[in-house]
Formats: C-alpha cells, structure tokens, sequence
C-alpha cells in the first residue's frame, strides 16, 4: 500500500470521528427540552399549586412564570391573618399596610373562620394575596415597592330564573325547603305572603305553593368561592288553596321602587305585617287579661307570640328606630316609628341586630332583634305593640291604608310582566315538588 493511499485512509476516519459529538449533543439537548418538568413542592401549611386560569387573574399566571409560588390556605378557629402568614416573612407592619388598603371595601378582621386565602410567594415571602370579599367579588392585594396595594376583582355570573312548586304537608317553610327553595327566597316569600295570610291558622295542608325566583351563579369555578351559587330575587310566589288564592308579582315601578302587587296590579303590601316574625305562635291575644307574673288582671296592649329563643324579629314596617335600649319590665326592646302616628314596640328580645340603635333607618321586614325572655317575662316569647297617635291598637284588626293600583303604562308594563313569569306554570298540575332552570343572562358580578 503506497504512502499517500494510507494517509489518505487516515484522514477520512478522523474527519468522522469529528462530527459524532456534534450529533450526540443536539439530541440531548432536544431530549432535556422535552422532559423539562415543573418541581413539585408540599408543604404542612398548605397545598402549593399552580392557579387555575379559570379563577385568577392574567398577571398573576403570568407572575407564575417567574417561579411565583401558590398556597392555598384556611383560617383556623382563633387564627388572624397576620398568624396564618407570619411564616412567610409576613409581620404586624404588613397586616397594618394591608388592612388599610382593603379599607375601601372591608376590614381583615371580617375574615371569617374556614376562609380559603389564596397566596403567592417569591423566595419564601408573601407577594399577593386573595380571597373572597362576596359572592362572586374577589380581594387580591399585591405587595409592591411602596407597600401594598389592593384590588377587587368581580367573576363571570349567570343569572337563570328558578321555578319550584310544593305541597304544605306540615308547614310553609319546611315543606318549601324539602323542595329545594332557598331560605332566603322562602323569607322573602314569607314577608310578602304575611300583609294578607296569618301564618298560624289560614295555611292548611294540601296548601299549593309555587316560587319563582332569580339565581346567579358562578360561570367559572372557584376555590376561593364559599358558594358556587346564591338566590338573589323572588319574582312571584302563588299561595293556592280551595279556600283563598294569592298570586303575588315583586315589580319595580318607574321610580325603581320594588314592592309586591296583585296580578291585576294592585299593590299587596300593607302598611304594616300582620305578624313580625316566621314560624310563631299566637300565645297571648290583645285585651284584658290575668297577668302571668303580677298575677293580676290588667289591659294587655299587644299581642305575645311563642317561638324558640333567637327568632328573628323582623320590622313590621319602614321607619326610624326610636329606642333600642333596655326597657324595664319590657326588658331588651325597640321602639320604631313609621310615620302618620304609627308606633311599633318588640319586648323581651335576647338582644338587637346589627345596626340597630336609635335613629336608624329600618325596611318592612329587616331582622331587627332575636326573640328572647329578657325583662318581666314568665317564657320565652315576643310582645309586640302596635299604636296610633299614642293609643295602643290591636295588630290583627289594624284598617291597611285603601288598596293603591297601577295605571296606564305602569300596568300594561306589568301585565307584560306577570305573563312572562306566569307562563310556564300556566295549565300545568305542579302539585309535585317541580323545577324549571332558564337561563336569562350572563354578566359580570356587581
């Protein structure tokens, strides 16, 4: 084999042997690309996690991007915020800082036990922080350069009209409840129901009850959510009987003023409630009577009505609260005055509803106490007055101001109305606990 044939060999193995590295490193480079993988860290305070791009915002998935760490954390009984976070480099200055930039719309100390509070961290420490104000109303405050700076954020809702229909077995409110109405709507039903029925003698088993009312509910799910869905708006109630029949329409005027109406647009509700509270007894009637205690007989101004302590107690018309102190032997009472001479008294209350002081203005059927035995009071019960220009009358045969009705445009708006809410339980036997879901609306939570 001659020289320049050898040398010639030689150099075509080198020349691969050069280009086998080259190879190798590209395709271990492609191999770590795709097999790349997020770590995954657990902690004992909570689950780190990923958000969801259905429940937070854009900034905060892309602040993921940044090795931005998610805990999903809950308040434990006796536990503040600034507990919760303080292993997070979180202090007392931070919980200053933070409580008042939330200021505009809360206060850190309504957070309630149980609440999901959603947290970000960066290198060990709190950068955002989230959780719900409302239904469908989110908090998120971010920490930044000169502090913290809050947020509210409102999530997608749909709005889909309900339709429930029940047979009273034992009483109104169980037996809508068993039928799936929410208790807010039943209340609501109650209320307006209350101007013309007693609720302790004119409901009688094989009762029809029918309800239709507005639901909102999360378009997207949320952790953060302590409901996916809530009951917002009675639109109708329907009491049926072979004795009496009450169709009632909630309609707002061109005032915006929402009340109940007839279906032939007279106005239902009365100037005052025939009874202030739900699931009572009528223990003790107006007029002269053998006092339980004194053990004399004297004048009873009012009527007493028997239910479990912490009853709520309910304004039995708008007005202004003139007293809400103790009242000797009437015990914890309010006083609320309602104007044209009318005064309302609710004696022996366990104690008054948030807000409720002297000068504040109240609305038929607001919780303004809880039924109690407070004062000169032998058992647990309400006793509720009711007086005009000073003299005490009796509630049960209290004359309702004359029956106002719509007119002209208002009612042809109303009938409209009735007709569009009426229509699917027209001609339809509903004796049966029934539900009809239409979707109305989709919005972004106010």
């Amino acid at each position: 084999m001659s020289k320049k044939y050898l040398l010639a060999i030689i150099l075509l193995a080198v020349s691969g042997c050069s280009k086998q590295p080259n190879s190798s490193n590209e395709s271990l480079s492609v191999q770590s690309s795709k097999t790349a993988a997020v770590p995954t860290v657990t902690t004992s305070v909570g689950e780190l996690h990923t958000p969801n791009l259905s429940t937070t915002s854009s900034e905060a998935t892309s602040d993921n991007k940044n090795d931005k760490q998610w805990l999903l954390l809950k308040l434990k009984s006796g536990e503040s915020l600034t507990t919760l976070l303080a292993p997070f480099a979180f202090g007392d200055r931070d919980s200053w800082l933070v409580e008042q930039s939330v200021a505009t719309w809360t206060s850190l100390t309504k957070l309630k036990t149980g609440q999901a509070i959603e947290v970000a961290l960066r290198e060990s420490q709190v950068e955002l922080i989230r959780f719900e104000l409302d239904f469908a109303k989110l908090i998120e405050i971010k920490r930044t350069k000169d502090g913290w700076q809050a947020s509210l954020e409102n999530l997608e809702t749909v709005t889909r009209t309900k339709r429930l229909s029940t047979v009273v077995e034992s009483s109104f409110f169980v037996d809508a409840s068993k039928a799936g109405v929410p208790n807010d709507i039943i209340n609501q039903s109650i209320i307006a129901l209350s101007h013309l029925v007693d609720f302790q003698r004119e409901i009688y088993a094989g009762d029809q009850i029918d309800f239709v009312y507005q639901q909102k509910s999360l378009l997207l799910t949320s952790r953060l959510a302590e409901k996916s869905d809530i009951a917002t708006h009675l639109q109708h109630v329907a009491l049926l009987s072979g004795k009496e029949e009450y169709r009632l329409y909630q309609f707002s005027d061109e005032s915006g003023m929402s009340a109940f109406y007839h279906e032939d647009g007279r106005l239902a509700q009365s100037f005052l409630m025939k009874t202030p509270l739900n699931g009572a007894r009528l223990s003790s009637s107006f007029g002269k009577r053998h006092h339980p205690v004194l053990g004399y007989t004297r004048m009873h101004k009012g009527i007493d009505f028997g239910a479990p302590i912490g009853t709520p107690i309910m304004a039995a018309g708008s007005g202004e609260v003139i007293k809400a102190n103790w009242g000797g032997s009437f015990g914890n009472r309010i006083i609320l005055a309602h104007g044209n001479g009318y005064q309302t008294l609710y004696a022996h209350l366990k104690g008054f509803a948030k807000g409720i002081t002297a000068g504040a203005k109240v609305k038929q059927g607001e919780v303004i106490g809880y039924l109690g035995n407070t004062g000169l009071s032998q058992a647990r019960h309400l006793h509720y007055e009711v007086h005009k220009d000073g003299k005490a009358i009796n509630p049960l045969t209290l004359k309702q101001p004359k029956y106002i009705k719509l007119e002209g445009k208002q009612l042809k708006r109303f009938i409209a109305y009735v007709a569009q809410v009426s229509d699917p339980l027209n001609g339809k036997d509903s004796r049966i606990a029934s539900q009809i879901d239409n979707v109305e609306q989709v919005q972004v939570g106010e």
